[in-house]
């Protein structure tokens, strides 16, 4: 349970630095804290060196494929949601979870999906976990489809 603290804890400073914030080790600090002390039972004050260095590689994920993240963002969301509509909040749940997706081989996708649905009716309105959910389902259908491609068809 860890984890879905530590998760937690990236998406917010996913979210800060969107915001124009510095989401700096003194923000983590903060935000783990109160993270920890709102659900006693699943973690300590501080993060442990494994959930540090998961929040450290997902910032440093997310802000290094970015484009990428985002372009996939976009071509999985319906409609007319562009990212400049896309509530600042969402975008950061959403950027976490496809980084899982994509670049986290620790992450089932099926966690990384449910944990982004968690945040999202934790954090966010309730048509925003429809939305993330679609978008991540999408996500997930089109990465397994290349591998179902590559299998020899048996006769």
């Amino acid at each position: 349970m860890a984890r879905s603290i530590a998760r937690q804890a990236a998406m917010q400073l996913l979210y800060e630095r969107l915001s124009g914030g510095e989401a700096d080790d003194e923000s983590l600090d903060l935000v783990y804290e109160q993270l920890s002390t709102l659900n006693p039972a699943e973690g300590e004050l501080h993060p442990s060196k494994s959930e540090r260095a998961y929040i450290d590689d997902v910032l440093a994920g997310v802000e290094k494929h970015e484009s990428e993240l985002d372009e996939s963002i976009e071509k999985f969301s319906t409609g007319s949601w562009t990212l400049d509509r896309v509530p600042h909040v969402d975008l950061s749940i959403l950027r976490l979870a496809a980084y899982e997706l994509f670049h986290r081989d620790d992450v089932p996708d099926n966690v990384a999906i449910s944990e982004a649905m968690s945040m999202a009716n934790r954090y966010s309105e309730p048509k925003s976990s429809r939305y993330i959910n679609g978008v991540l389902g999408a996500m997930e259908r089109d990465k397994r489809e290349p591998e179902a491609e590559e299998k020899p068809e048996e006769k």
